[in-house]
């Protein structure tokens, strides 16, 4: 489960930490050093920044219980319908959309209420304090050549390590992938036009996708 800077955080900066970057640029790219934005900017030059595997043991996060997210079953179902219908949402507002996936004291799976983003990045809402965390989950907006927006992103994992959960993400070209914050690997739960799709996608343009990617792997891909 989990994610985070490089700074230790307080209960009042975690919310300023929680924006997730949906799409990593297309090119030299490098993560904004604002922690209020945490997305990924495209350079003029430059290489881009090499960071290590993130260590949660300085962050502290909501004081909200936490659980063990269990992309299977019930909750697979619940975050599959949930991000489906925030697709169509996503390409018809041209935003990401974000949010926590947990269970209620009753054990019943409910979400926060869904913050709407900016094209690549959105800031992740206060969880009520009746929640027990399992998850993040965003959209990945729409379609476009300048993002490499079918991808995860490191920063995303690194959102989910700091906050000690794991992540549902869905890209335009409707795939689901779960962040597994314990290893630092990101699963493919389901393929291409799982998903709503947005009309504009191009698959070609994606290239090959693997169903799993290490922390590590990710991060070859987004300096490639």
């Amino acid at each position: 489960m989990g994610v985070g800077q490089v700074t230790p955080l307080t209960y009042a900066a975690i919310a300023v930490m929680a924006a997730l970057s949906a799409c990593a640029a297309v090119g030299p790219a490098s993560r904004s050093t604002d922690p209020g934005l945490r997305a990924v900017s495209i350079q003029p030059s430059g290489k881009p920044v090499q960071v290590a595997q993130p260590d949660r043991s300085d962050y502290d996060p909501w004081p909200n219980p936490v659980a063990e997210s269990d992309p299977t079953g019930a909750e697979l179902a619940f975050a599959s319908s949930l991000l489906a219908n925030l697709n169509r949402v996503s390409f018809a507002q041209n935003t990401e959309i974000c949010g926590y996936l947990g269970r209620d004291p009753a054990g019943n799976l409910f979400t926060t209420v869904n913050a709407p983003g900016r094209e690549a990045e959105c800031y992740l809402p206060t969880p009520p304090a009746t929640m027990t965390l399992l998850a993040s989950y965003h959209t990945h907006g729409t379609y476009s050549s300048e993002y490499d927006s079918e991808f995860p992103t490191t920063t995303d994992m690194e959102s989910d390590r700091a906050a000690n959960i794991d992540g549902y993400i869905s890209t335009p070209g409707g795939r689901l992938w779960h962040v597994d914050s314990d290893t630092m690997v990101v699963t493919e739960l389901c393929g291409v036009g799982c998903l709503p799709m947005d009309p504009r996608y191009l698959p070609d343009e994606a290239g090959r996708i693997t169903t799993s990617y290490s922390y590590a792997g990710l991060r070859r891909h987004e300096n490639s």
